[in-house]
């Protein structure tokens, strides 16, 4: 077999934890070379000309997983140069800066295949680039790190950022106990992904609800204004099992992959009306809530699903890709909806 790369452009900072252990997961599947680069000082004009020449194929399988479309210039680094290979695809994670796109992804012959995670925007991707693009959704390691278990001690846990009704987590844990609600607040940041993201997925295996609202409901400066779009909030809560309470992003995603029940959708912002929402809900919670949200994530949310769609596109597939398909279609057998 053919020897393959899975690049993974880092550009630092919080949030990303999510993205660089789906790239190490990726690799082992494609039993691929994993290189982190480091993107958090932008790619130099000087560094990426030289990229722009046209490519020397030899062998193997590239994928580049850029976390923002600016990243996609990893191909063009001083260390992806050194090798040239005979298929490069990249992954998007967030598409939604179709404003963002590099000149990289703009000249032909430098990708001959690109993934983004919004639908919606896949024909735009593929009108600016001129190259081939399909849809490959944000995802979750629900073989190995899901959770469909029934020991739920906490009503409601929060990820990520909130709408101002709800961020003081000291006023929303006291008015959720008044409500009859246990409340856990924000997980603490760990700079290590692995560590991190075993904090996040343990608060939320120990959890009947999480809270996560969209973009536009809990806007930040580093989110899109306009166009939403499903994340790992949403993906590793169902993954563990967990109904999501909030504002849902509204986008293709939410539509195509989720299921009836993944939600639960709250009218408005204001505190006193969601908590009485989740508690009106908790009172209808059973276990079985958690078992069938574990059982679909496996069948739509796996990473793997999305490894094997990249290894339709680029005929690329290994044993290890083989055996772990095989591998969650025994866990989808054992756990039935």
């Amino acid at each position: 077999m053919v020897p393959s790369t899975v690049y993974y452009s880092d550009n630092g900072g919080r949030g990303w934890a999510t993205v660089e252990l789906q790239a190490a997961l990726m690799a082992r599947l494609f039993e691929a070379q994993l290189v982190r680069l480091d993107a958090s000082q932008g790619y130099s004009k000087v560094r990426l000309t030289p990229g722009l020449l046209p490519r020397r194929r030899r062998s193997g399988f590239a994928l580049v997983i850029a976390p923002a479309p600016g990243h996609l210039n990893a191909v063009l680094s001083t260390h992806a140069l050194r090798r040239a290979h005979e298929f490069v695809a990249g992954w998007v994670i967030d598409s939604f800066w179709t404003d963002r796109i590099p000149r990289v992804a703009r000249h032909r012959g430098s990708f001959d295949h690109l993934f983004v995670t919004d639908a919606e925007l896949v024909d735009v991707w593929s009108a600016a680039t001129g190259t081939s693009t399909s849809w490959l959704p944000f995802g979750s390691d629900v073989l190995d790190e899901g959770f469909g278990g029934p020991d739920r001690p906490v009503d409601v846990q929060r990820l990520g950022r909130m709408p101002g009704t709800w961020d003081d987590d000291t006023e929303v844990a006291g008015a959720a106990a008044r409500a009859g609600l246990q409340y856990a607040g924000r997980t603490p940041f760990d700079a290590d992904p692995i560590a991190n993201q075993r904090g996040l997925l343990g608060a939320a295996q120990r959890a009947k609800f999480t809270l996560a609202f969209s973009n536009t409901a809990a806007p930040a400066e580093y989110t899109h204004p306009v166009h939403e779009y499903l994340t790992g909030r949403w993906t590793d809560s169902l993954a563990c099992g967990c109904v999501v309470a909030g504002v849902s992003p509204r986008c293709e995603a939410t539509r195509e992959l989720l299921w009836p029940g993944a939600l639960l959708e709250l009218d408005s912002l204001d505190l006193a009306d969601g908590l009485a929402a989740i508690r009106a809900a908790c009172d209808e919670w059973t276990p079985e809530v958690a078992r069938r949200n574990h059982a679909w994530a496996l069948r739509r949310l796996d990473w793997r699903l999305r490894a094997r769609s990249i290894a339709e596109v680029t005929g690329v597939s290994t044993p290890t890709l083989v055996e772990e398909l095989r591998r969650l279609d025994r866990a989808i057998a054992e756990a039935p909806l």
